[in-house]
């Protein structure tokens, strides 16, 4: 039984791996907006305080779309090979979400595009406060 298990097994993985690479589509990055402080995580008066989390909206352009992805990086890390003018690989996976290559790993964003733009600036408190961190305007 086993050795009529082990061919069929390898036979499904290497299957699975074929497709898995068929969905990478070359990006080309053409923008890179660097959030280095990160959210405003809340207010002290008309101070905004940042949680110190970077995270960077990368706009990419995929055929003919234009892409705002969303990348986070607990320790500020950004991979040099996704500089703007490069091209990357990259995978759609389900609504809003896009993994990008950065050589053999998978590394997932978010699809922001036109919410990138919904931003605050830190100079004058919201009128509307937000549960979650809210991005600011650079």
């Amino acid at each position: 039984m086993s050795s009529i298990l082990a061919p069929i097994v390898t036979l499904l993985l290497m299957t699975s791996l074929a497709f898995a690479a068929d969905d990478l589509q070359t990006a080309k990055v053409l923008a890179v907006k660097a959030h280095e402080s990160g959210r405003i995580a809340y207010w002290e008066g008309r101070v905004a305080i940042y949680d110190g989390y970077p995270f960077y909206d990368i706009t990419l352009l995929l055929g003919p779309k234009k892409y705002v992805v969303r990348y986070e990086s607990l320790t500020g890390f950004y991979p040099s090979s996704w500089k703007v003018g490069r091209e990357i690989q990259v995978r759609m996976r389900g609504k809003g979400k896009i993994y990008l290559m950065n050589g053999a790993e998978e590394v997932s964003a978010g699809i922001y595009n036109a919410r990138a733009q919904d931003c605050v600036p830190p100079t004058s408190q919201s009128a509307v406060l937000m549960a979650s961190p809210q991005v600011p305007c650079d």
